[in-house]
């Protein structure tokens, strides 16, 4: 496939212009820019969901102005997308067969065998226990929706996929075996788009790296062509520091948490399903890691804390009991979380930017009972905008229009306006560029540094390590080993995470 000048226009605005590159059988580019670049539009444009307003697209020789829906599936053409397109209520196996012409039938009916021998056979290149294709999709962990998600790509792609942030919802484990199919279908032939904020994902993966930065295409060449902090100038325009460099602040304030006041202490708290006698103790200055695998019961952990959960076991801020929890009481007593499904549980997508931005500190706006002061909401939602560099098309705009990493600066900066005394982090740079990942590594820093709590539960190894001032690995629920700094090594927290042993 080769595209030739494409560009979308919305109300005037160029999103996407003059985007011209090409991806062979048997080739993976990896397409990468910050969020808002215009990777989005342009998968969409492939798979026939948006109609382009400028250039072509060659598809074997033949010229396209556009593709529809029906175009690409004819073609071949299936995408794994961002946000996940499953049917809660359906089976895993409904769920990969549903589609025009893709469920097998005879005389009428479904061929429910069929349909269930060829789900485990594409599902079996993810899961070492096998999923049983008759499982609602809505009893499956985010981790698992998104394997099935790649999954039904799988069943319908026959000459291209375009894989979106595959991984994000991903344990190391499964992003191994996403990668081995990845290099399968590109030996069968396939042509792959991989889009993806992971750098280490396109070094690993890409035999051609496309940089888009402000719907523009600014770059283009192989991984040895492009080492990383070209990469980054090119996605962001400006350099970033290394990690470790961002988080001076976090190696300069470890040895004084260790000693500082204990702001959460968690005993045997337990839910009776998938959490199991979890016990630790958070101090003032500290970020407190939390690794495993997915469906360790890190987020449920999180969930128990703040009360989403009910779960037995004593929780205590600042030596005092925390009793009849409930996310309400959470937040009276100096707890927030933001919940690793930004799009489900934090954003309220269709509000604007100035009421997700305030939400969180509405009973502070009111001027008498019950009444809000615009003019104080709008003052109190410009100066988070500014602090934490929420990057938005206006105040009154819907959070919808902000990018993925802008929505979570947002999030983070609305929970940080009640002063919190322990934060609880959820998967926070899941999905988000590396420039808006960068800006809330550095928030973290500083936060630790002012003297919070942070509970940071991440499954982006990396991220982990170097944020962390303490690292404490779940298994199955509970908790199997503590690391402190001067201990991290990646080896040792996959090897807690995957057998449940220290040794």
């Amino acid at each position: 496939m080769q595209l030739h000048g494409v560009g979308k226009n919305y109300s005037g605005t160029w999103v996407l212009r003059d985007v011209s590159f090409s991806v062979a059988p048997g080739e993976v580019v990896a397409l990468v820019g910050e969020n808002g670049a215009g990777k989005s539009t342009l998968k969409n444009i492939l798979c026939g969901l948006v109609a382009p307003d400028a250039g072509a697209i060659v598809f074997r020789g033949k010229e396209i102005t556009r593709l529809t829906t029906a175009d690409a599936r004819a073609l071949g053409i299936a995408a794994i997308h961002q946000e996940l397109s499953l049917f809660p209520n359906l089976s895993v196996a409904e769920n990969i067969h549903i589609g025009v012409g893709s469920l097998p039938t005879h005389l009428g009916l479904i061929k429910t065998a069929e349909m269930h021998e060829e789900s485990q056979r594409l599902l079996g290149d993810f899961f070492e226990t096998p999923l049983d294709p008759n499982t609602p999709v809505e009893k499956l962990s985010l981790g698992e929706r998104q394997l099935v998600e790649v999954a039904k790509a799988l069943h319908r792609a026959s000459t291209m996929l375009i894989l979106d942030e595959p991984t994000t919802s991903l344990s190391l484990p499964e992003r191994r075996r996403l990668f081995d199919v990845v290099r399968r279908l590109r030996q069968r032939g396939y042509a792959l788009i991989y889009i993806t904020h992971f750098m280490e994902e396109v070094y690993e993966l890409a035999d051609r790296i496309v940089v888009l930065r402000d719907g523009r295409m600014v770059g283009t060449g192989t991984p040895l062509e492009i080492d990383r902090r070209q990469l980054t100038q090119l996605m962001v325009g400006r350099e970033l520091a290394e990690l470790d460099a961002n988080l001076a602040a976090v190696e300069r304030n470890g040895a004084a948490a260790g000693a500082a006041q204990v702001l959460l202490r968690v005993r045997d708290l337990s839910d009776g399903a998938l959490v199991r006698g979890v016990s630790f103790e958070l101090h003032a200055g500290e970020v407190l890691g939390l690794g495993g695998l997915m469906g360790a019961g890190r987020s449920e952990v999180a969930e128990a804390i703040f009360g989403i959960r009910p779960a037995s076991g004593a929780v205590e801020i600042r030596d005092k009991p925390f009793e009849d929890r409930t996310p309400w009481a959470a937040k009276e007593r100096g707890l927030a979380l933001v919940s690793e499904d930004r799009r489900a549980d934090q954003v309220f997508p269709g509000r604007s930017v100035r009421e997700n931005l305030t939400s969180a500190i509405l009973e502070v706006l009111q001027v008498g009972i019950g009444y809000l002061s615009p003019a104080r909401q709008r003052a109190e939602a410009a100066e988070l905008t500014g602090q934490y560099a929420v990057r938005h098309p206006g105040l009154e705009a819907p959070m919808v229009a902000l990018s993925g990493g802008n929505q979570q600066k947002a999030v983070i900066g609305r929970w940080l306006a009640r002063r919190p005394e322990v934060y609880i982090l959820d998967e926070p740079t899941k999905g988000i560029d590396v420039g808006a990942k960068a800006d809330i590594h550095r928030l973290i820093g500083r936060l630790a540094a002012e003297g919070l709590g942070i509970l940071l539960i991440t499954s982006d190894l990396p991220e982990l390590l170097a944020l962390s001032h303490r690292i404490i690995v779940m298994k199955q629920g509970r908790v199997v080993g503590e690391l402190q700094r001067d201990e991290f090594d990646p080896s040792a927290v996959l090897h807690m995470a995957s057998t449940g042993r220290t040794e």
